[in-house]
């Protein structure tokens, strides 16, 4: 089935909360439940789907901070959260907490990420995790359908530890900056990435892509919102599931709705558009 004939609304991934923030980073050290209940609010404000908790640096040297942070969020809203750390013991305290919607963002063809997430993604069913395509040394694909060539080698390695662990998988085929080297032809290169997923597995395959990545760094605000409002629809009509990205920027979560307005199937309606 083609991403068009799929046609699913993106579903909008709040990347707001970073514990590289200083003032959140002291409100989690100092369990300040009430600073961090008016942050997950006024996150809850932007109209997010779901909630991306980067914990950072503090999350990794502190694990338990992990359940606490999610325990303050729990009893404010369901939404679906996605951990966010490279290392693997925040990714256990937070699925040990034994909350719903908990998923894991995420891991890649590194040996090291394969080895301690792929066993926690086999014990936690109910759990999605999030793969980027990288290369084992963590590098992003420069060639064309490189990224392809990685997502093979990621299905593989993910069907080795459990079929069924394919149906729980999100595929993030990495957006980079467009001041890199060739960044426009990587910014194409994540769109044809994400329109032959389906294909490549021989199955539906769900993905996320973090459109702040796009165009970080130093940007006029007017063209970053150029670029990010050309690069949306791009992203919704290849098909992509969750959009990563900082639901402050109104009038890119704006773009998102008209996008899936769009490609989502449904009869259209000035009254839908948000």
């Amino acid at each position: 089935m083609t991403a068009h004939e799929r046609a699913p609304a993106m579903r909008i991934v709040s990347d707001n909360f970073q514990l590289i923030n200083p003032m959140l980073q002291d409100a989690v050290a100092r369990k300040d439940t009430p600073a961090m209940e008016a942050v997950i609010q006024g996150l809850l404000s932007t109209g997010a789907h779901a909630i991306d908790l980067n914990i950072g640096p503090l999350g990794s040297r502190s694990p338990a901070v992990v359940p606490y942070l999610i325990d303050v969020v729990r009893g404010i809203t369901p939404l679906p959260l996605f951990i966010d750390s490279p290392h693997a013991e925040p990714a256990r305290q937070a699925l040990e907490t034994g909350h719903p919607d908990i998923h894991i963002n995420g891991f890649s063809l590194h040996p090291d990420r394969l080895a301690a997430l792929l066993p926690l993604m086999a014990r936690h069913e109910q759990a999605r995790f999030v793969g980027y395509l990288l290369t084992e040394t963590g590098a992003v694909p420069t060639e064309p359908d490189g990224r392809l060539h990685v997502a093979a080698h990621l299905f593989t390695a993910v069907a080795e530890a459990g079929t069924d662990l394919l149906d729980r998988l999100i595929v993030d085929p990495v957006v980079v900056p467009l001041l890199w080297d060739e960044g426009a032809f990587q910014a194409l290169e994540v769109i044809r990435t994400l329109r032959a997923l389906e294909e490549l597995a021989g199955r539906p395959v769900q993905s996320m892509a973090g459109l702040s990545n796009l165009t970080s760094g130093k940007v006029p605000e007017d063209k970053r919102k150029t670029m990010e409002h050309t690069y949306i629809p791009l992203l919704a009509e290849a098909g992509l599931d969750y959009i990563l990205m900082n639901t402050n920027r109104k009038e890119s979560v704006r773009a998102v709705h008209a996008a899936n307005l769009l490609t989502g199937g449904l009869p259209f309606s000035w009254e839908a558009l948000k």
